[in-house]
């Protein structure tokens, strides 16, 4: 009995305690300050950025890769659905001390996002049908771009913005006209992950790394992508000198059944999944840490790629450009066959008709 009261008296003097403070957002200042010294000559770097728009399957991945990388310390979550952002905002930050204490914010009107460096933007219409089409999802898609793209390029006008929205090519090209922006600081990442999953094709057959085989793929982020075999390396040994009609004429080892694996690897994948996210955002997030790594990365992206490779026409496709933290300082041009030229073309004007019959 006399310890019950003694406890009773004990929480009797805190709660007594704590209504006589008055209770401050703002702690008070430490003694432990005292030593702590500031250097005069320290700035503080900025930590970049980052709003990814779109709280679906993709965006939450892309925002898992990216902390998970520690690319950031202040992440955006942005969703016309603000009670979906916050409840994916609230289970990161959860666990922030997992995450180098980064902080994630939800947004359901663009206002969090004011002066982000970066900007993804995944939000869209998902494909749907029996061959999951791109093209077919876009105008949802653009009707969706008009709303929220002049609020993001008016609260972060330095911002560079990368594309993920399907399909990417045609939605960057609406996200440049929309937005007004310059095609160096708007692009998709495109063939970047087509690419990739080439790389990880030919090496599956050979049995080597996949970071060891080198080689583009081009063009639309779609059916007609084209696969550079002239292009592929591997210790700097070019594949077509010593394999006999490489992916094309009689092609006795079968290499072209790559091609149709390259532009198919997100349907397999949904078939089962109903989407496709991991591969994409792993995608996105190599991007955005060759961005803020210094260095930069060539990697086959997507943007305006008017006079380059003898396209014409103002068209949005991929070609190996020079990524850094400007966003793309560089096109790199490359010397293709005359079959690969001819399919670079087709696949831009399946692009430019796409483009054309956009409503913006």
């Amino acid at each position: 009995m006399a310890l019950r009261q003694q406890i009773m008296n004990m929480a009797h003097f805190r709660a007594k305690t704590w209504s006589s403070k008055s209770l401050s957002s703002k702690p008070a200042k430490s003694s432990f300050a005292k030593s702590m010294k500031p250097l005069k000559e320290f700035k503080r770097s900025r930590i970049p950025k980052i709003s990814v728009v779109g709280a679906g399957q993709v965006g939450t991945a892309i925002t898992c890769m990216l902390l998970l990388r520690n690319l950031t310390k202040n992440l955006v979550l942005l969703d016309i659905n603000y009670e979906l952002a916050k409840a994916e905002a609230l289970d990161f930050q959860q666990a922030s001390a997992f995450l180098n204490d980064a902080r994630v914010v939800p947004c359901g009107d663009s206002a969090n996002s004011k002066n982000s460096d970066v900007v993804i933007i995944t939000a869209g219409a998902r494909p749907s049908g029996k061959d999951r089409s791109r093209l077919a999802a876009m105008q949802k898609t653009v009707e969706i771009l008009k709303k929220a793209v002049p609020k993001l390029v008016e609260l972060s006008p330095n911002a560079t913005f990368i594309v993920i929205s399907n399909p990417a090519d045609v939605m960057t090209y609406a996200v440049q006209r929309i937005g007004k922006l310059p095609k160096h600081r708007c692009f998709t990442t495109g063939c970047h992950l087509d690419t990739v999953r080439f790389r990880n094709l030919i090496a599956d057959r050979l049995r080597l790394p996949p970071s060891q085989v080198h080689g583009y793929v081009i063009g639309e982020h779609g059916a007609s992508a084209v696969p550079v075999w002239s292009s592929v390396s591997i210790a700097g040994i070019r594949l077509n000198d010593v394999v006999k009609s490489l992916a094309c004429g009689d092609d006795p080892e079968n290499w072209a059944e790559i091609n149709g694996q390259v532009t198919t690897g997100g349907l397999a994948v949904a078939k089962t999944k109903g989407y496709t996210n991991w591969a994409v955002a792993l995608t996105c997030t190599d991007i955005v840490q060759a961005m803020c790594g210094g260095k930069g990365k060539i990697a086959s992206v997507g943007t305006d790629m008017q006079g380059m490779n003898g396209i014409k026409d103002n068209v949005v496709l991929s070609l190996p450009c020079l990524v850094t933290a400007g966003g793309i300082s560089h096109v790199f041009e490359l010397p293709l066959t005359d079959v690969e030229q001819r399919k670079l073309l087709a696949s831009a004007n399946v692009l430019l008709e796409a483009q054309c019959s956009l409503d913006l």
